[in-house]
């Protein structure tokens, strides 16, 4: 992250507070409508404003704005949707690759709104902890563990070995050694193992290996949630889910 970035998630660190308060109110019939979170919950939590080329123009006035979220809003709001009928039971959220913090601060809310017994909330990354960050470890209701490192250090697996997060999201190396890796960290601990860009055009190696793991692991039922915008000249993002068969 650059000094420049740094220095506006600060002055704009209000926005977590924000975020925050407009999830925590929201009423139960809420998370339960695709169409009401793709078009006024996300947009209003803020886009991201990098790599404008993959980004639908409709939603402009939302980019640099709130979380910055680097998500499609008509693949994240049916994820949520997701999440509410089959995350309640999540205690411990992994985020491997949580960048800047917005989707993180999100789906840590979202896991609480929804009524899942979280215990604890982890986002590991080599950055330095954004102000995001910082401010939402603040103001959580549970406690935030942030982890300044690479996923593949021996600390983080001797972590992961003693937290056993139950769901995970993968977005940190998007190289194929680096995804398998973390995917092999925690397939044998997490229920969901949730993997980001499978379905990109920017990102060829995620792609890739989310055909391969999807058929692969046959202990798990997957979910693609992929949608495009016909705005946007490409497919890009995506986010595909694994959750284990009970």
């Amino acid at each position: 992250m650059t000094q420049d970035r740094y220095l506006n998630y600060l002055a704009n660190v209000h926005c977590v507070d924000d975020a925050v308060a407009k999830i925590r109110s929201l009423d139960r019939k809420s998370c339960f409508d695709a169409s009401f979170l793709e078009h006024e919950l996300i947009p209003g939590l803020g886009l991201n404003d990098e790599g404008l080329n993959e980004q639908p123009a409709e939603l402009a006035k939302y980019f640099g704005k709130g979380l910055h979220l680097w998500q499609y809003p008509s693949q994240l709001a049916r994820y949520l949707v997701f999440l509410a009928f089959n995350a309640k039971s999540v205690k411990r959220y992994l985020e491997i690759g949580c960048r800047w913090g917005g989707n993180f601060i999100l789906i840590s809310e979202w896991l609480q709104k929804i009524g899942a017994p979280i215990e604890q909330v982890t986002a590991v990354d080599p950055v330095k902890q954004t102000p995001f960050m910082v401010r939402y470890a603040e103001i959580a209701a549970i406690p935030v563990v942030y982890i300044e490192d690479l996923s593949t250090s021996p600390s983080f697996a001797s972590y992961i070995n003693v937290s056993k997060p139950d769901m995970v999201f993968i977005d940190g190396d998007h190289s194929i050694q680096g995804v398998m890796f973390d995917h092999l960290l925690c397939r044998k601990i997490a229920s969901l193992i949730v993997h980001h860009d499978i379905y990109s055009h920017s990102c060829p190696a995620t792609t890739l290996f989310w055909d391969y793991v999807k058929k692969a692991e046959t202990d798990f039922d997957a979910f693609e949630f992929t949608d495009q915008y016909e705005s946007v000249n490409g497919s890009f993002l995506g986010i595909g889910v694994l959750k284990r068969r009970t």
